[in-house]
């Protein structure tokens, strides 16, 4: 009996710069190629593959160029992580994060957290590689925290493995690979990190901006240091975030999370500016307007600054403002009345499960009722009964 053994395509190699790959970035602040055209990913290639590793390589070559301008233009520097590693020690599995130099000493601190599978110092690849490398990247963010007198503090919780003598976000193929120490999950660390450094900081304001899967490991590092933070965060920006607060059963750490934590989701254009309290999320949800994916960032970015410049000044002592009701302001998500619905929408999967086990209930006593009569079952899950005889 033979087997057909399958061959392995060896892996692309692409150029270690910008210019090896034939891109530069213009004028506009956009990938371009050699001929000026705009760099777009092309979702019905043949070889999808080769695609997302080229973009994947292109995102590294960029960020590389980006990162000399937070370095250039932010003061920001690289720290490794486990903070063990000495600055002559390339071999021992480590990885990077990004912190401004007065981040210790300064009166406000900003925290990024990015998404799962995202590079050093970016939000989105699609919006570095198809919009623009200043959204794509946080160097807009950064850009204006600083020059607003916030210290930065740029986590990187998707580094995981030490290939090849540096960290990488991909799972890798070979056997044996190490994990970086303290980096095993994106939960380990953000708690890691910020267990770390902010006792060691001056500022009793701490202000976080988390994507995706990134609002979960902050939740997650929250609630496990509660002593540490409920006396130290002005405010908390969620885009798109897939937490729940339904892990976190502590009422008072739930009133708190609620009192600082505004969301920034996705939505029709028709709904931007709008404002609902959502159950399963323990906090008030802003609609942004846009439904395209990634595209959160771009249009609440504006509006999560105005936020946190409401409460820059305010004392963060937990016990000053959690039984307050405070006044509403237009800038600030947290404080909004609830525009869709008089009550908070429980998109719990409990309520949603509860919501079908009603209706089925309904379904079957419906069609018990109806007898010999003809039923007819509608798109929208509900019975309508047919006499019979009629047309």
């Amino acid at each position: 009996m033979y087997r057909h053994r399958v061959k392995k395509t060896p892996s692309p190699v692409f150029g270690d710069t910008l210019e090896a790959m034939g891109y530069t970035i213009n004028e506009h602040r956009k990938l371009i190629d050699a001929d000026g055209k705009p760099y777009t990913f092309d979702l019905k290639a043949k070889n999808r593959t080769y695609h997302e590793a080229h973009g994947r390589a292109l995102t590294e070559v960029a960020m590389e160029v980006i990162i000399e301008q937070y370095e250039k233009e932010c003061d920001i520097v690289r720290q490794k992580v486990p903070f063990w590693i000495k600055d002559d020690d390339s071999t021992s599995p480590q990885a990077s994060i990004l912190m401004s130099t007065d981040l210790k000493t300064c009166d406000r601190v900003l925290v990024l957290i990015p998404n799962t599978m995202e590079i050093l110092g970016s939000w989105s690849r699609r919006l570095l590689c198809n919009e623009n490398v200043d959204v794509g990247s946080m160097l807009s963010v950064i850009k204006r925290a600083r020059s607003e007198g916030y210290g930065v503090l740029i986590l990187n919780p998707n580094a995981h493995w030490f290939v090849d003598g540096k960290a990488s976000v991909d799972i890798p193929t070979k056997v044996d690979v190490p994990m970086i120490p303290k980096l095993n999950s994106p939960e380990e660390h953000v708690d890691y990190v910020l267990s770390t450094l902010v006792p060691e900081m001056a500022s009793k304001k701490l202000f976080f901006i988390a994507h995706k899967y990134g609002a979960h490991a902050l939740l997650h590092t929250l609630y496990k240091q509660f002593d540490m933070f409920k006396n130290r965060v002005g405010g908390i920006a969620l885009i798109e975030g897939v937490h729940s607060i339904d892990s976190y059963p502590d009422l008072s750490f739930q009133n708190w999370w609620s009192l600082n934590t505004a969301a920034f989701i996705q939505s029709g254009e028709e709904e931007k500016g709008q404002v609902e309290f959502r159950v399963h999320s323990g906090c008030n949800c802003y609609k942004t307007g846009t439904q395209q994916f990634d595209f959160a960032i771009l249009d609440g970015m504006p509006i999560i600054f105005e936020f946190f410049d409401v409460r820059k000044n305010r004392d963060n002592t937990f016990s000053t403002y959690k039984d307050l009701l405070l006044p509403r302001n237009e800038r600030d998500p947290t404080t909004a009345v609830i525009t869709i619905q008089d009550e908070a929408v429980d998109d719990s999967y409990a309520a949603y499960a509860a919501e079908e086990e009603a209706r089925e209930k309904e379904k079957a006593q419906v069609t018990e009722i109806a007898g010999d009569e003809e039923v007819e079952e509608l798109d929208m899950g509900r019975l309508k009964i047919v006499e019979e005889g009629m047309p």
